[in-house]
């Protein structure tokens, strides 16, 4: 409305005439309010008209229509009724009054004036500040619409850039899962194939959309395959460490296919078990390269140890005077041969041990002994080459007779490997030190070296058959690079593991783990007299397997 405080309300007055109307309008006009008196019937005529900003009207006597619009009129609305009852009450309400004025009014008019303005303006200061609150309040709703406007406007477009690079890398890994040349397979933890590739599909002979939501052992084909896989599956669903296992399966007369068969569980982010997933790899390439390798060098082996044996015996004979005494020039080189044929043979063993090493066949030949008497035969060799080479060869071995279950060729091997590893890589002046310790149910062989230490780019490939560190055109110390790799064959066909340590600069320490052969069961049947090595009277374990 054009009205503001002060400046002159306009005041209507919808009763009919009568004395205290009259007053009262008078003492408004005194307030200096513009008054306008009128019958009830003129109202909607007057309030659009006149525009108020204080009505003061019977109910009563108002019509329905006049009554809605005195309600919808932004004026402020006071009711003259005949008693304060219930009923006018509830008139008053209908028509919005903020307060009532009981007829007949006082002959003055003053005091009802005085009540009507006060409580108007107060009731109007609160209507201000109830604009203004809700004004600023409106203000407020506004500008966090339009921020959440703005929000929801960018969060949309990322949701979009997001979905668009979603659907991108779906495309591209399905691309890549069709095309991998390993199957794939993923099962739900109910054991529900959920997902396959082609490859897949062709190693189990069913296709994906007849195999996907059912058990993976209702397939019918390849029973060997699943089976294989379904173990994985057993095993990943306990603890979820990886499994893996190499089959042989018969395709034609005399040929066979070699698969990889790798399973492992999965985790979903909250860490629970959400499946297991399998891959299956084609290596019968590999299996086939290997085998003909390892027959290749058994050939050459077994065909270089014959004219070597020879070459050895005689060299020995002369160098023994079986034949007559030699000068001592002669002798020197009748020794030389002897020793480079030694050395050819212990070459040609490494060789040999590498085909044991692919096929599984270490620690074939178990007996039980103790691990300090074959340690000591195994040192007392060395000695003299550590001698010769300036090299201080200890030994840290504690008292102890503990026995081990295990191949004694074999661990002669990997231990005589790891000292003359380290004795070849020390440089003169250095040390070698060859311990035993015990620890729980297990004995600790260690061979360390103050060396040159293996750089970290290499330590992960040093037990890789035929690796070498140093370039094999300018290397100075010999070797084919075996050595380690059949070390960790034998340890771990005992059960054992081999582990190192090593720093540029200060050296190596390699460190073979093997489980000790205790008092329990291992031993029933053995009979193990003082000082006497154990003699195992049945086929139990503890005997000595041919």
């Amino acid at each position: 409305m054009a009205h503001t405080e002060g400046g002159g309300k306009l005041v209507l007055i919808l009763a009919k005439d009568e004395p205290g109307v009259d007053a009262l309008e008078r003492a408004l006009l005194d307030h200096g309010l513009n008054v306008v008196q009128a019958s009830p019937a003129a109202t909607l005529t007057l309030l659009a008209d006149l525009e108020p900003d204080l009505i003061l009207v019977d109910p009563s006597e108002l019509d329905p229509r006049a009554a809605e619009g005195v309600h919808s009129s932004e004026a402020f609305t006071f009711a003259l009724v005949s008693s304060p009852s219930p009923e006018n009450l509830r008139m008053a309400m209908r028509i919005g009054a903020m307060d009532f004025l009981v007829r007949p009014l006082s002959d003055e008019g003053v005091e009802e004036a005085e009540h009507l303005l006060s409580t108007y303006r107060s009731t109007r200061r609160r209507a201000v500040r109830q604009r203004k609150q809700e004004g600023e309040a409106s203000w407020r709703l506004k500008r966090e619409i339009q921020e959440l406007k703005e929000c929801y406007l960018q969060q949309s477009r990322a949701l979009d850039d997001v979905q668009d690079l979603f659907y991108l890398d779906l495309s591209r890994m399905m691309t890549i899962f069709d095309n991998i040349m390993d199957g794939i397979l993923f099962v739900d933890p109910e054991g529900q194939i959920t997902l396959m590739n082609p490859k897949a599909e062709a190693y189990l002979g069913v296709k994906s959309f007849v195999a996907i939501g059912r058990p993976l052992e209702e397939t019918r084909e390849n029973q060997e395959l699943v089976q294989e896989i379904l173990r994985g599956h057993l095993k990943a669903k306990e603890d979820y460490v990886g499994t893996a296992a190499t089959l042989e399966i018969p395709v034609k007369k005399g040929d066979f296919l070699y698969l990889e068969v790798r399973t492992t569980g999965v985790r979903d982010y909250k860490g629970s078990f959400a499946g297991m997933l399998t891959v299956i790899k084609d290596v019968t390439a590999e299996q086939k390269s290997d085998q003909m390798k390892n027959r290749y060098l058994s050939i050459v082996s077994h065909e270089l140890r014959t004219p070597l044996t020879g070459i050895k015996t005689f060299a020995t004979m002369l160098g023994k005077g079986v034949l007559g005494k030699l000068p001592e020039k002669q002798q020197r080189v009748v020794d030389s041969i002897r020793e480079q044929s030694l050395r050819l043979e212990h070459e040609i063993d490494k060789l040999i041990s590498l085909g044991r090493i692919e096929s599984g066949d270490f620690a074939l030949d178990r007996e039980v002994f103790p691990i300090i008497e074959l340690l000591d035969q195994i040192l007392l060799p060395f000695e003299a080459v550590a001698e010769e080479r300036g090299i201080k060869l200890d030994r840290n071995i504690a008292e102890t007779h503990e026995l081990v279950h295990a191949d004694r060729d074999d661990l002669r091997r990997a231990i005589q490997a790891l000292v003359e590893n380290a004795l070849k890589f020390t440089n003169e002046g250095g040390q070698v030190v060859v311990s035993l310790t015990e620890k729980d149910d297990l004995v600790e062989i260690s061979v360390q070296d103050n060396g040159p230490g293996i750089d970290s780019k290499y330590q992960k490939r040093i037990f890789e058959k035929f690796f070498q560190i140093e370039n094999p055109l300018t290397r100075q110390h010999g070797g084919a690079g075996l050595g380690l790799s059949v070390a960790k064959g034998v340890a771990e066909a005992h059960g054992g593991q081999l582990e190192f340590e090593s720093e540029p600069g200060k050296g190596s320490d390699f460190r073979v783990w093997l489980p000790v052969w205790t008092d329990s069961a291992d031993k029933e049947g053995c009979d193990v007299g003082p000082g006497e090595e154990p003699l195992c009277l049945d086929s139990g374990e503890g005997q000595k397997e041919s």
